[in-house]
Parts: C-alpha cells; structure tokens; sequence
C-alpha cells in the first residue's frame, strides 16, 4: 500500500509539473483556466485527469474530438511515479524527499529549457533559495563544504561569461550541489555534457538546451547509485 501510494505521489506531481510547464511554454495563465483539450480545447472532465488512467481510458484519444493524445505526459507520469518508488525503496527516508523534490524541480526546468532554451527565473530561484535551506537544515556541512560551493560557483561563472554555459544552468548546477555533493555535481555535469555533444552531433542545431540533459543525467545517476556518495544526508 505504501508503495502505490508513493507511486500515486510521484505520478501526481510528475503530471502537474508538465502542465506547468506546457502552460508556462505556450503562455496560458496558470490560474484562470480549466485543464483542456490541445486540438479541440474542451474542458477536460475530472476522471480525464487522472494520471496514467485518463490516457488509458481514453485509449489514447480525446473523447471529444478523437484527435491524438501525445504519450509524452503519460510516460513522464509513469517515470515519476516509478522514480518516487525507486527513492524510496533505496534512500533514506528524510532524504528521499529532498531527492524527489530536486528530480521535480529539475523535470520542470528541463521541460521549459527545452522549447524555450530558458527557463521561469521564479521557479529557479524559488528552487534554489528551498534546496539550499534544506542543505543548512538537514544536511551535514562544514568550511570544505562551502570552499568547494564557491570552488565551483566560480568556474561556472567563469563559463557563463565565456558564453559556454547560461545563467539558469550556473544555478541549476550550483543547487545541485546542496542536493547531491560535490562529486555527484561532477557526475551530473560529465554525463549532461556527453547527451548534450551527441544531441549536437545529431541534430546540428546551432543551441542546444543543457538543462534537460542534467534531468536525464540525474535520473541516471539516482536510479545507479541508491547510495549516497558523499553521506552528507
């Protein structure tokens, strides 16, 4: 019962960070609108809305218009509720809530970087601002903790004027560090850096967006390693 529970907890908020993101990528008030329809705009019934089960009773169609219903919002709700699991079974308890938390923040971000090539400047900050509070709160600091949190602010900085990376990756990078160490950051950064080459590789686009590759990148490293590396939480 937990477990679909934390299952039903991931695919949830999975689901609510893609129409979040969808609303704030097309420009839709976030507030004053009732969820609908893409193709036809219909008012979607509550039922509809149900993560996962909403796609398979439509069968994958609007019931109002038939017109398709794109998978990619099934499947992220599907990897969520899957992922929440996953954190859950291997992770310490006050840290998986952090961990999740931080892989919601990331979906979000990466959602909108990636049809954007930016991201809500609220939604960074407000990401930042919470992690490292939490990192201060709950997690295990010391002098070296901090010396190695400017070490790397630093040279992402660095990056940023030399127009290698964006503004919105320096911070998502940088509160990556209070959520996954040091070493982990490296990791994330490493692999992030391989999609990104091989995205550029295939497509030949001339910008490439970073931060859904650091998405990915964290999935991958939380699914790899259930154990933390550093055992700062």
């Amino acid at each position: 019962m937990d477990y679909f529970l934390i299952f039903l907890f991931g695919a949830v908020l999975s689901s609510f960070v893609v129409c979040y993101s969808w609303r704030y990528v097309n420009n839709i008030s976030q507030l004053h609108q009732h969820s609908f329809c893409e193709q036809c705009h219909h008012s979607l019934k509550f039922w509809q809305l149900i993560p996962i089960f909403g796609f398979v009773l439509q069968r994958g169609h609007c019931c109002f218009c038939i017109s398709k219903i794109p998978p990619l919002s099934t499947f992220i709700e599907l990897l969520g509720g899957s992922l929440a699991v996953y954190c859950y079974s291997n992770y310490p308890r006050s840290y998986f809530f952090i961990l999740f938390s931080f892989a919601i923040w990331s979906l979000c971000l990466g959602l909108q970087d990636y049809k954007l090539y930016a991201a809500s400047s609220k939604i960074l900050y407000l990401g930042f601002s919470i992690f490292f509070a939490l990192s201060i709160i709950f997690l295990k600091f010391s002098f070296s903790y901090f010396f190695q949190f400017f070490l790397l602010l630093v040279i992402l900085i660095y990056f940023s004027i030399k127009k290698m990376f964006g503004w919105a990756d320096v911070i998502y990078t940088s509160t990556s560090y209070f959520v996954l160490g040091y070493q982990c950051t490296l990791y994330l950064l490493l692999t992030a850096s391989i999609f990104g080459i091989l995205f550029f590789l295939i497509t030949h686009l001339k910008k490439v967006p970073f931060l859904p590759f650091q998405t990915l990148s964290l999935v991958i490293i939380i699914v790899v390693h259930p154990f933390y590396i550093e055992s700062i939480c």
